[in-house]
């Protein structure tokens, strides 16, 4: 058997992250392509002509450079960690897999060529943690060591990824929240686009306590997501603050109070219940009765007032087009690290004359205007950019 060849890994890597097989990739050709020909396309015995290339292109959502893109940087995802892994279907968390692994390759190929790339460094000891409330100390260890003071923190993803860790969402079933993985000395932290912006929030803390905090393999599943789950609510609303404005005791939480809590610190109603209980301010049988409101209620479907900054960044996307304004990257190289057809990425952006290069800034609803000098984008991490996919299947974008 022929080995195979890179056309027929990078097809089988768009076709799973489709989420295809080959019955279901040959269906969506319409009979143009047999499964026997995917099969044997991916395996380098057999080649489809230009007419078929594009039709493979189409069905799958990438441009005819992709099959044909050698990666100077090689991809491996290590150390993944789902959320929710069990409800997960396998082919569902294998599109999830192959996405990231694909968008991982083209932002740090966009790094390599434009030179700004920044290894993370974990701040934490590597003391174990084995208790929810060493969890609790060491999200203030790494406020404190971030800089990030006592106040409600405006964007998780744009703090992520100042401290180099990449940020990516995932269009996925509801049964996907999250996962938090290592590429070299590379941390990525993915979350689902179609939750709640006060959800996004929690899981993106959630998983930055899996990236950081040295958990013991052996814990049990339950304490191992408590200890996360405390980090996060620490980490999001830190203890001395929630424990002056939500008060050393409690019997009871007014909706008004609630609302105000979820506005200044992006927390949900439910997080701010179970880190009142966390703290001690309200015992078990309050904690129990207020879950039970609060799904008599119908929040758990969906919470009134969520949190008015969005949790959009744009930094990959920013970095290509730092790269394009600066002519280290051509057009066919910008819009073949953003995944984007030519005719799509000139729509996108429009050109603004300046020189006999020309800048291209961002345009329409989803552009921040021009770049500023140095190489680095006007008003970074300010959360307007748009995402770069929008398939029903599982597609990730660094946001």
């Amino acid at each position: 058997m022929p080995a195979p060849t890179p056309f027929g890994s990078r097809l089988q890597l768009a076709r799973k992250m489709a989420g295809l097989s080959y019955q279901g990739l040959a269906d969506k050709l319409g009979g143009l392509v047999t499964k026997q020909a995917l099969h044997k396309y991916e395996q380098g015995s057999m080649h489809p002509d230009s007419e078929k290339l594009i039709a493979l292109a189409n069905a799958l959502d990438v441009t005819v450079n992709f099959f044909f893109r050698q990666d100077p940087v090689q991809v491996e995802l290590e150390n993944v960690e789902f959320r929710k892994q069990v409800k997960l279907p396998a082919k569902e968390r294998d599109a999830i897999l192959s996405r990231i692994t694909d968008e991982m390759g083209r932002y740090l190929e966009a790094e390599r060529l434009i030179g700004v790339s920044k290894k993370f460094v974990n701040p934490l000891p590597k003391d174990e943690v084995t208790h929810p409330e060493e969890a609790e100390e060491l999200a203030e260890l790494v406020r404190k060591r971030w800089k990030l003071g006592v106040d409600a923190i405006p964007s998780v993803y744009e703090t992520l990824e100042q401290q180099a860790i990449k940020v990516m969402e995932c269009h996925a079933s509801s049964t996907f929240d999250g996962l938090n993985a290592r590429v070299d000395d590379h941390m990525v932290i993915v979350m689902n686009d179609e939750k709640e912006v006060v959800r996004k929030r929690f899981t993106a803390a959630h998983e930055l306590g899996h990236a950081l905090l040295n958990i013991p393999e052996g814990l049990d599943h339950k304490t191992k997501e408590q200890i996360c789950h405390r980090f996060a609510g620490a980490f999001l609303f830190p203890r001395e603050q929630f424990m002056e404005r939500v008060g050393p005791k409690r019997a009871r939480f007014m909706l008004d109070e609630l609302i105000e809590w979820k506005q200044r610190w992006g927390m949900s109603f439910k997080a701010i219940i179970r880190r009142s209980y966390d703290l001690g301010i309200i015992n078990e049988a309050t904690y129990k009765r207020a879950l039970i409101n609060y799904n008599v209620a119908g929040y758990s479907k969906g919470e009134p007032e969520d949190y008015r900054i969005p949790e959009r960044t744009a930094r990959f996307e920013q970095l290509v087009l730092s790269g394009l304004s600066q002519d280290i990257l051509s057009l066919n190289q910008a819009a073949d690290l953003l995944n984007m057809k030519m005719g799509v990425f000139r729509k996108k952006y429009s050109a603004v004359v300046g020189g006999p290069a020309g800048v291209v800034a961002p345009g329409g609803a989803g552009g921040r205007g021009p770049l500023a000098p140095g190489g680095t984008p006007a008003e970074p991490g300010t959360g307007r950019g748009a995402r770069l996919w929008s398939s029903p299947t599982p597609t990730c974008s660094s946001t």
